[in-house]
């Protein structure tokens, strides 16, 4: 019997067990912890005074966030940051710590309620918040804000990806419908100088949208609509993005806003939609399927596999020309009208 290995119950009581990692993490974003840290080394005392806290528990905190890579302790007891650590600014590039806020005041509550959704294949935000999510992070603004930060910095660097692996041809005109404050869209209008855009969202989150494009430097070929793509969408563009769009909606709602599209699209349009796109015949990476999960309780949507995007797709009128893997966990699906309108 091989005895460095663990037992399945030992191995599994560690997956159990992965939350206090997360609950760690974010009790530092709350605490502010990684901010003070970057002013320099400081002791467990000072470190305790600046965040409100009780010194010797917080030492304990510490102790747990360096053992996993955020900080470390010199032999005079101060403790310092780590990049990793850095990361967890309230500054820093990238929105961990917005993410970390997000995770303990929205989604820990939604996914403690998995099993009912499960059960009845009900979406958890509104059992737990009384509202659907787009409802509840628009009740709740600063909730709405830290998900910005959240999306602005997945779609960053989903963004970079696309731009890299997706040829979106110059001179067209490109539809971010569902684009945020577009963080998408500012890196195809910068890739492509002679690309004109059009940012769709609701009104709260494209009034965010238009002081960030203007902050790129590309607000000038870019127009901010507030709307509501369930209801229309502008007409006649040479390309149209849906990222991580679909993935919020069931299949129903999905065709609801393809058929939009389709109404809106000339013969040679081009729809883009950016997703996970799960395997086929195996469950695949955890990451994949996890999220699918987070959206089950989020937002009762869901990811799906090429075979299945392909169907809503077909469904409202499109055709899959090509699927295009980038360098991080995403795909572009290019889907085409099947017929003249």
């Amino acid at each position: 019997m091989d005895t460095a290995s663990p037992s399945p119950a030992t191995e599994l009581i560690g997956m159990v067990q992965a939350h206090w990692i997360t609950d760690a993490i974010c009790a530092a974003a709350e605490l502010g912890v990684a901010d003070v840290l970057a002013d320099g080394p400081v002791g467990t005392p000072e470190l305790a005074e600046a965040t409100g806290t009780h010194p010797p528990a917080l030492d304990r905190l510490l102790r747990a966030l360096g053992t996993l890579g955020l900080c470390t302790r010199a032999a005079d007891g101060h403790w310092s940051t780590t990049p990793l650590g850095d990361a967890l600014r309230r500054d820093a590039p990238g929105g961990a710590h917005a993410r970390a806020l997000l995770t303990s005041r929205l989604w820990r509550p939604l996914w403690d309620d998995l099993t009912a959704s499960v059960r009845t294949g009900e979406q958890a935000c509104t059992r737990v918040n009384g509202r659907p999510l787009f409802g509840h992070l628009t009740h709740r603004p600063e909730l709405g804000a830290l998900y910005d930060v959240t999306q602005r910095g997945l779609i960053d660097d989903a963004g970079a990806r696309f731009v890299e692996a997706y040829d979106v041809p110059d001179g067209s005109t490109v539809v971010d419908l569902g684009g945020g404050t577009g963080a998408l869209l500012r890196h195809v209008l910068a890739a492509r100088p002679a690309c004109r855009g059009i940012l769709v969202d609701l009104p709260l989150v494209a009034q965010r949208a238009h002081a960030e494009l203007t902050a790129a430097g590309v607000a000038d070929r870019c127009d901010v609509m507030m709307g509501d793509f369930f209801e229309a969408v502008p007409g006649d563009a040479d390309v149209y993005l849906l990222s991580f769009v679909l993935h919020d909606w069931t299949d129903d709602e999905c065709r609801a806003l393809l058929r939009n599209v389709r109404t809106a699209t000339g013969p040679d349009a081009r729809v883009l939609v950016v997703e996970q796109v799960l395997p086929e015949d195996d469950p695949g990476d955890p990451g994949p399927a996890l999220y699918d999960l987070h959206m089950l309780v989020g937002t009762g949507g869901r990811e799906r596999t090429r075979t299945e995007y392909a169907q809503l797709l077909a469904d409202t009128g499109f055709r899959v020309e090509s699927v295009t893997a980038t360098a991080g966990p995403r795909s572009v699906i290019d889907a085409r009208p099947l017929t003249p309108r």
